[in-house]
């Protein structure tokens, strides 16, 4: 199946923070895995994540939330291989990567901004590894290329939605709704209780 998600983390961020700059409530549903449409974890790096399914996080938003503070973002799009990673700060974007393997191949990449330092060394290990896998006889295996924007954002804020967490427990995402009236209530459907 696959993932289809997008996430951002806010840097010294907690929920109330989060929830108050993107108009959200949190509600006491919690979550070993992030199931719901939004959820929230407060990471133990620092960091607070936001996690949405089946929906990018548009910039408006990364925008809005980057206001207060520093923000990563990644969108994952498992179905066509596309996957992107950005950061933002006071309401601007500092830098992006994006890979369209489904469109552009296996070693597409593209960049915008001042990229982290820690790109040069991620992009180096991962084009090497995809090297050698298409030097491979055999067809494709794996689509290194593809985890360059999990690798950097877990490089600057310790998580990887696809690997454990350490030092935390089960049940670490808080579910979240949004409030009544907010741009995300209009986004997911939700009715104003009138």
């Amino acid at each position: 199946m696959g993932y289809s998600l997008s996430w951002a983390a806010l840097k010294g961020g907690n929920p109330e923070t989060v929830c108050s700059a993107l108009g959200l409530r949190a509600t006491r549903k919690r979550e070993q895995l992030p199931k719901s449409k939004v959820t929230g974890a407060a990471l133990p790096t620092g960091w607070y994540a936001i996690l949405f399914n089946r929906t990018e996080i548009k910039d408006q938003t990364l925008e809005k939330l980057s206001r207060a503070g520093e923000v990563v973002s990644c969108f994952v799009e498992d179905h066509v291989m596309f996957s992107s990673a950005s950061a933002w700060k006071n309401g601007r974007q500092l830098w992006r990567v994006a890979h369209d393997g489904g469109q552009d191949g296996v070693l597409h990449l593209e960049t915008s901004g001042d990229l982290p330092a820690e790109f040069a060394s991620i992009q180096k290990n991962l084009f090497a590894k995809q090297e050698k896998e298409t030097a491979e006889p055999d067809d494709l295996k794996v689509h290194h290329v593809y985890e360059f924007r999990a690798e950097v954002a877990k490089e600057l804020t310790g998580f990887r939605l696809d690997q454990d967490i350490p030092g935390i427990s089960r049940d670490i995402f808080a579910a979240l709704e949004p409030k009544s009236g907010s741009l995300l209530s209009r986004l997911f459907g939700k009715k104003d209780k009138q």
